[in-house]
């Protein structure tokens, strides 16, 4: 039977990352040493320009450390999950060993979570300047204090070898990255195949497809929405790109794989038949990129322009508008996606139904309306339903 894309084994992981560009031991390496990684996939898109602080700042604000350091602070470093590092120089791998490891600095790529809650957990002045919240966890165990004081550590000799342990942990196994950090992961890797080794879009999307035993084409996937992101972020007017990074999902229930109206609709083909030698939306198709963007996630955090609340929707409601050119034409007229869906039946079954509507609330006031005899208000509205009817009348009679 076939291993699942989902469920990764530990010999696939093995496989992966055995190889000669790592330390067969496990080192422990002084927590002053270890560096977190500013180009670190959940802070992607934050220009944080390897400013450790900041870096460890955006980290607390954004990743739930409190959690995870308050069983730190009871538990200690679990040796059992070593995090992976390399070191800030790639020239110094050969050179190090568990004897002289204090003598050089180490990038984290695995395990930055872990080691900015230790940082926190045992430095005090830290938290004050990071204005780091009262209630964030304490060390109470001098033990704990010292087990915190060194972490174990795999080191490779430069990012690219960890490669396939990340993409098999974090896009196919079961410790995922948020939708965001995933596509942006998988865009660098496919840039970074196409401009270091020669390769064209569809050959690095393989490569890495094969790395990571991914057989749903989810690579292939990740990269055609980042790609989109980048459009929306360089070509949409005023558009706030970090508003979309927490939303990131949406635009895979929007167009799946590229046999969605709402695709269709920005003139994006079905995934697999993509010219990636070509524009995935040519400039003609910017205005409806615009339309999506708008309403799914809004041109800015408080657009009022969004018409979707509930991700459902998207496919539920969305999706057959856009298939029908009078109810889209309405949407866009309007931005008023319940009226555009009424529109996806046709004309007259907007008009039943709109009827039927009218029926059904003038039934609700019926029994209640004389209680408010004497209101100006009700007694006009009543006028104006009146003057509505004889109207409707005179078109239906053709007079």
């Amino acid at each position: 039977m076939e291993e699942s894309t989902t469920f990764v084994t530990v010999k696939q992981i093995h496989m992966a990352t055995f190889n000669d560009n790592r330390k067969l031991e496990i080192i422990n390496i002084p927590l002053a040493n270890l560096l977190l990684d500013n180009n670190n996939p959940r802070l992607a898109g934050e220009n944080l320009k390897n400013d450790q602080n900041e870096i460890l700042s955006q980290m607390y604000q954004h990743e739930e450390l409190d959690e995870l350091a308050g069983s730190l602070a009871i538990h200690g470093f679990l040796p059992e999950e070593p995090i992976i590092v390399v070191p800030e120089n790639s020239r110094d791998f050969d050179a190090v060993n568990k004897d002289n490891v204090a003598d050089y600095n180490y990038i984290v790529i695995e395990g930055n979570r872990r080691v900015s809650s230790i940082k926190l957990l045992l430095d005090e002045s830290l938290r004050t300047m990071l204005d780091i919240d009262e209630d964030f966890p304490k060390i109470s165990s001098p033990e704990i204090k010292d087990n915190l004081q060194t972490i174990p550590a795999i080191v490779y000799r430069e990012r690219k070898n960890v490669d396939a342990y990340l993409g098999i942990r974090h896009i196919a196994g079961n410790r995922k990255w948020d939708a965001y950090a995933k596509a942006r992961y998988i865009y660098d890797k496919v840039e970074q195949c196409r401009h270091n080794d020669g390769m064209t879009t569809s050959q690095a999307i393989d490569t890495i497809k094969k790395q990571i035993a991914d057989r749903k084409d989810t690579i292939l996937k990740l990269y055609v929405y980042y790609c989109l992101f980048n459009i929306i972020d360089q070509e949409i007017v005023n558009y706030q790109s970090k508003h979309i990074k927490e939303r990131f999902s949406l635009l895979q229930v929007a167009l799946g794989m590229g046999r969605t109206s709402i695709a269709q609709y920005i003139g994006v083909p079905p995934f697999s038949e993509i010219d990636f030698s070509k524009d995935i939306i040519d400039t003609a198709h910017i205005e409806q990129l615009t339309d999506i963007t708008k309403w799914i996630f809004g041109l800015n955090e408080y657009d009022q322009n969004r018409v979707i609340s509930d991700s459902r929707n998207i496919g539920k409601i969305l999706a057959p508008v856009l298939s029908n050119k009078e109810s889209t034409e309405y949407l866009k007229r309007y931005g008023d996606l319940a009226g555009a869906y009424e529109l996806t039946g046709g004309e007259e079954e907007l008009v039943r139904k709109s009827l039927n509507k009218a029926y059904k609330a003038l039934g609700v006031v019926k029994d209640k309306v004389f209680k408010y005899r004497e209101s100006e208000e009700v007694v006009q509205t009543l006028d104006d339903i009146e003057g509505q009817l004889k109207q409707i009348r005179i078109l239906i009679n053709g007079e």
